[in-house]
């Protein structure tokens, strides 16, 4: 008897014609998934090499890499296949091989190699200079200020004077106005500005981590201070130092404090008593309320320096800077605190709604929390400078600049006198206050001022001349709102009236 011939993609097992391969392979999966294993495999054979047949029959180079499916990235896993069984580039996974691994080169040596030479730099110079911090904090150092800076040379061989001219942090050069200072770690030299001043206690804290200190580390120069004392303005004695070895000696302290002090997730696990109570504090105190604090923190503090600076040119009488600017930068600091301290306030209220998830160390921790943020607040708001009304500023600026007029009526008449009692003698030879590094930046900036005409027969001194060009290019400069031109004009404008009056002490 003659068999019927059937054609198309049918089941061997129920023999259904499914009309495609991939309907074939899903239906075989669904449908006969609980037959028997051997048979299973036998029959995924066949399928294998029957797709293989169809599928191969298309024509392809086998030596061009993107004529196959090995092309799109190596071995395809079961999460780029479809629901139809096909990748998402049009291909079974079974039809091709999977793609071998090409050529591959580790660098990890390379990379250990430049990290530990750059480690072995800061070691050896950290461990130099707490070596000789040590030295210079020993019992037998002298108090005395003028046996002291003896003591330091010992030490730390200073670098002599007359091989640098520049600060080796700011770059300015070093002038009348500018004097050098050395650090007393390395003995660079760098200017006031650029002084670090590392109190005693800290320093104690750096040798012996044992040592207990709450301050505040480092401290900046400050304008009012000896430029030869020891002591800090509030009393405690300190060492100069330079911006390079604080950055050390501050990297070897961090280190030491994240070595010895434990996490926040830990505390926190610590506190909760359960994973549950962990996980849930964890996510709300940490993720959200510490980080949302941090942030606001950060904010004003980054604010802070430039609204003192304002703070300080206003009440001097300067117009550098407007009255409406520093006060939108002084309620945005007001923000940035008010927003911090009240995020430490629901730090503190944290699950006081459920009691019985807060512990003792719990509750303990959200309220050191509060009053470190309380304390650091009123630390920073006291020392706001209040700003002043547009009538005292008004005051303030006209006061400034009669004083001004008065200077320059003084160095007139001063300039008369000399001259009608002083007999014609040769002029000294003074450095021009504007020198020619200064005016290449002021046009290299985009800005030059015009050249200002102040010889006069009343005046024939080429110093009195010189000063009252330099202050026409400041008003010019203050009318085009170059600060920076204004700020360098007026320093060589200081240097050449202290050349000046110098110059007429000696006559």
């Amino acid at each position: 008897m003659d068999t019927e011939i059937r054609e198309g993609f049918l089941c061997p097992i129920c023999l259904a014609d499914l009309g495609a391969i991939s309907d074939l392979q899903l239906h075989f999966e669904e449908a006969h998934s609980n037959e028997d294993k051997d048979v299973l495999d036998q029959i995924k054979g066949l399928f294998g090499k029957a797709k293989r047949k169809i599928l191969g029959s298309r024509d392809r180079n086998p030596d061009d890499p993107y004529s196959s499916g090995a092309s799109f990235g190596g071995e395809i896993t079961p999460d780029d296949v479809t629901a139809d069984g096909l990748t998402a580039t049009g291909y079974h996974p079974s039809v091709w091989d999977p793609q071998e691994l090409g050529a591959t080169r580790c660098c990890t040596a390379a990379f250990k190699h430049v990290r530990e030479a750059r480690l072995d730099r800061y070691v050896v110079e950290t461990n130099k200079l707490v070596i000789r911090l040590d030295k210079l904090l020993s019992t037998d150092a002298p108090t005395d200020p003028s046996k002291r800076k003896a003591f330091e040379k010992n030490i730390v061989p200073w670098a002599p004077d007359s091989c640098v001219n520049l600060c080796t942090t700011c770059g300015k050069s070093f002038g009348l106005t500018r004097r050098r200072h050395h650090c007393r770690l390395c003995g660079g030299v760098m200017c006031s500005r650029c002084s670090q001043f590392l109190p005693h206690s800290y320093a104690r804290k750096m040798i012996n981590p044992a040592f207990s200190y709450d301050g505040d580390g480092f401290r900046r120069s400050s304008s009012n201070s000896s430029l030869n004392s020891v002591l800090s303005p509030d009393g405690e004695p300190h060492l100069r130092t330079c911006s390079e070895c604080r950055t050390l000696l501050e990297r070897r302290d961090r280190l030491i404090e994240q070595r010895n002090a434990r996490p926040i997730i830990v505390q926190l696990y610590e506190v909760s008593g359960s994973f549950e109570i962990f996980l849930k504090t964890f996510i709300y105190f940490y993720f959200y309320f510490l980080q949302k604090l941090r942030l606001h923190l950060e904010a004003g503090d980054s604010l802070l320096p430039r609204f003192l600076q304002m703070a300080d040119s206003l009440s001097a009488g300067e117009t550098v800077y407007s009255l409406m600017e520093a006060t939108q930068l002084r309620l945005k600091i007001l923000k940035s605190y008010e927003s911090a301290d009240v995020l430490s306030k629901r730090i503190l209220k944290l699950g006081l709604s459920d009691p019985d998830t807060v512990t003792a160390k719990s509750a303990q921790l959200q309220r050191n929390i509060r009053s470190s943020v309380s304390g650091y607040l009123q630390q920073n708001l006291l020392g706001l400078q209040t700003l002043p009304t547009e009538k005292e500023l008004d005051e303030l600026q006209e006061t400034r600049q009669l004083e001004a007029q008065r200077r320059l009526e003084d160095e007139r008449r001063t300039a008369e006198a000399n001259k009608r009692k002083m007999k014609p003698q040769k002029i000294p030879k003074t450095p021009s206050p504007v020198r020619e590094d200064d005016t290449s930046r002021v046009v290299e900036a985009g800005w030059k001022p015009t050249e200002v005409n102040a010889v006069s027969s009343e005046e024939s001194d080429p110093m009195i001349q010189q000063m009252n060009i330099i202050r026409g290019y400041v008003k010019q400069a203050k009318q085009a709102r170059k600060w920076d031109e204004v700020k360098m004009l007026e320093d060589n404008l200081k240097e050449l009236q202290l050349a000046y009056w110098s110059e007429q002490r000696k006559s």
